[in-house]
């Protein structure tokens, strides 16, 4: 599923000289920085007799397989064999395969997909330029879903749980009628889609309350995804705002790492309220991905059906979703889409 892309695989603060392995749909790699300080990617199995090279170390800029101590070249070319007379040719098979790599926004990137496939004809990494000099220093959530990526990103992206499913973390409705989604337009982009809505939540629970001395009346939550695995959000009341960024790593069919990239645009000069601040948003992301891990892992089929939506009773409130299994759709495998389902008005390219 949905090879030709940038993954988003990593923080970049999490990877350094001593190799860290990698799984990704099924496979693994390794991560390291060589000696320029560059993020490297290699599959982690030693072309020699398969040993993880997630166990060897860097040395001169090359990573050392553990068991028998070949050497290998960021491009995955064998550059030494220990066991073999000085002089003897490194046959050419004694490769692994590289990857490319690029560091954005505090993440690496890195490119699965064909190698032959040119580098201007590869979907781009999506732009958040706003993360790229934030006013002070990001803060990072991490959560392991026994769930497959398809359904924690929809579960990221979806407009209407959060008063239902985050009443500890977040708030909740003064009453069940404010339950209700108004009409809202989901743009769809070539390789993205966004939305906004404005927020329901009137007893606010946390930091926030002491923030805002009251509600904002245009408090509103954007929303976007982005093939192949990211989906932000941003909370605006007024001209406070916090964003995320979060990475969905596909492990495997069972489980999702999604790791969180968080900014803020307010206290950022009150040194002692700002840690607290970022201690506080941290502990509410992590309580909002575990009040979310207890339902998304029970949902069925385990896999989003978009290649057939009527397994699932979608309505008006749910055009966030069904404009991701569209792009889904194009680009992960031919499926119907049901013309009944959303009203072609509201999603919007």
């Amino acid at each position: 599923m949905l090879e030709n892309f940038w993954y988003a695989v990593e923080l970049s603060h999490e990877v350094g000289t001593t190799p860290t392995p990698l799984r990704l749909l099924g496979r693994d790699y390794v991560l390291y920085r060589d000696g320029q300080g560059r993020a490297i990617a290699l599959d982690n199995q030693c072309a020699h007799r398969g040993a993880s090279l997630a166990l060897g170390w860097v040395e001169g800029g090359c990573l050392r397989c553990p068991y028998h101590g070949w050497s290998y070249g960021t491009d995955g070319q064998c550059q030494h064999i220990p066991a073999d007379a000085p002089g003897t040719p490194i046959p050419k098979r004694a490769r692994v395969q590289s990857y490319p790599v690029q560091e954005r926004y505090g993440l690496v990137w890195m490119f699965v997909g064909s190698p032959d496939l040119p580098a201007d004809r590869r979907p781009p990494i999506p732009a958040f330029p706003q993360f790229e000099s934030p006013g002070r220093p990001a803060t990072y959530s991490r959560h392991v879903f026994d769930a497959h990526f398809t359904r924690t990103m929809e579960n990221a992206i979806d407009t209407s749980h959060a008063l239902f499913m985050h009443k500890g973390a977040i708030g909740a409705s003064n009453a069940p009628q404010n339950t209700e989604i108004d009409d809202y337009e989901v743009t769809l982009a070539e390789y993205e889609l966004a939305a906004s809505l404005p927020i329901k939540v009137n007893r606010l629970n946390g930091v926030m309350r002491f923030v805002l001395q009251q509600d904002d009346p245009e408090a509103h939550k954007s929303y976007r995804f982005a093939l192949p695995n990211i989906t932000y959000s941003a909370v605006q009341f007024g001209r406070y705002k916090i964003e995320s960024i979060m990475v969905h790593i596909p492990v495997d069919d069972e489980t999702t790492v999604v790791k969180s990239v968080n900014i803020r645009n307010f206290l950022n000069r009150v040194p002692g309220l700002g840690h607290w601040l970022d201690g506080n948003t941290a502990q509410v992301g992590n309580k909002i991905m575990q009040e979310d891990d207890v339902v998304v892992k029970t949902q069925v089929p385990q896999v989003a059906p978009y290649s057939d939506m009527r397994q699932e009773l979608l309505v008006a409130s749910d055009a966030t979703l069904i404009a991701y299994r569209k792009l889904l759709k194009q680009y992960a495998g031919p499926a119907e889409l049901p013309e009944d389902v959303i009203p072609a008005e509201r999603v919007a390219r």
